[in-house]
């Protein structure tokens, strides 16, 4: 069994889940849907040998209220139902595994929270809006946490070989967290809510 062959038409099927998942759209993300992609690949060992193994991890960045389970559990689905059958007839002990890495949560903040006033008052900027990037921030946020995503750089100049923060951004970063130290010190210590 070539496990090249058969990890490559189990991403084909992901990229129909994908093409499926664009449709349902929300227009306070950019991109206004959820994205699934695949990251890494390995497998095989030699040009002239038959890959006995493969492993391909993808990412799904979900919107909120979407079920990324939905997604995995089509997947095995499909392993199950057309590729396995295929490969067991060719050698009895295939298998396709599925392993959860990681999971983190949409985080769709409200802009009107105690804690976004609070942070517009520290940063000096009242404009909210979502990113489209993974962060904690749904785990903290699903635990009942106040979170919003804050600080200095631009992802159009993030996860590149030159990745930078420009001077000007990181002293506007400072200065908004000089004000929260000095409210901080001022002010009894409340739970932000």
């Amino acid at each position: 069994v070539n496990a090249i062959r058969y990890a490559a038409r189990l991403i084909n099927h992901l990229d129909r889940l994908g093409v499926r998942l664009a449709r349902q759209q929300d227009s306070r993300f950019s991109p206004p849907f959820s994205t699934l992609q695949v990251g890494t690949i390995q497998g095989g060992a030699a040009l002239n040998i038959v890959p006995q193994s493969c492993r391909f991890d993808f990412e799904i960045r979900y919107l909120p209220g979407m079920r990324p389970e939905a997604v995995t559990e089509a997947l095995a689905a499909y392993a199950r139902r057309q590729l396995l059958p295929e490969m067991r007839r060719v050698g009895s002990g295939s298998d396709i595994q599925f392993q959860l890495l990681s999971h983190y949560p949409p985080l769709l903040s409200d802009p009107q929270s105690d804690f976004a006033r609070w942070l517009s008052q520290w940063c000096g900027s009242d404009r909210f809006s979502t990113v489209a990037f993974g962060t904690e921030g749904g785990l903290f946020d699903e635990m009942g946490v106040a979170t919003l995503v804050c600080g200095p750089g631009s992802m159009a100049q993030g996860h590149k070989a030159d990745e930078y923060i420009s001077i000007a951004q990181t002293e506007r970063c400072m200065t908004m967290l000089r004000q929260l130290c000095a409210w901080m010190r001022a002010e009894p210590a409340e739970p932000l809510t």
